[in-house]
């Protein structure tokens, strides 16, 4: 995998009150790429050296039903190679819950979606 130019995903995140919320991104297209590892974390900053946490480990699929969360949670997601080397974290996107708080104030590249 080409780690000077890492990961280029782009989260979305969309949702039904039926099928709750999908994250869903474009993966990197290195033919080495194992797959993808989903993080969690349910404040800021959200990194892989603060407080996150790995959600799954995916082939390579991109998109991720994370059902309806009942707090605000923050997602980002990495690529990993047959030898398990593990690229940059995308953008961090946010799932709030309608009627939810709104978040703190946010870091760049921040995206937001509410489940009505």
């Amino acid at each position: 995998m080409n780690w000077v130019r890492g990961i280029v995903v782009v989260l979305v995140l969309w949702s039904s009150t039926v099928w709750g919320a999908t994250l869903t991104w474009n993966s990197n297209s290195e033919p080495d790429l194992a797959g993808n590892r989903v993080y969690q974390c349910g404040g800021l900053p959200c990194t892989r050296n603060s407080v996150a946490s790995l959600l799954v480990t995916l082939g390579k699929v991109t998109s991720l039903n994370i059902g309806t969360p009942a707090e605000i949670q923050y997602y980002f997601v990495t690529a990993y190679d047959s030898a398990n080397h593990e690229s940059g974290a995308s953008k961090v996107v946010v799932f709030i819950r309608v009627g939810s708080p709104p978040p703190p104030p946010t870091q760049g590249g921040l995206r937001t979606n509410s489940l009505s």
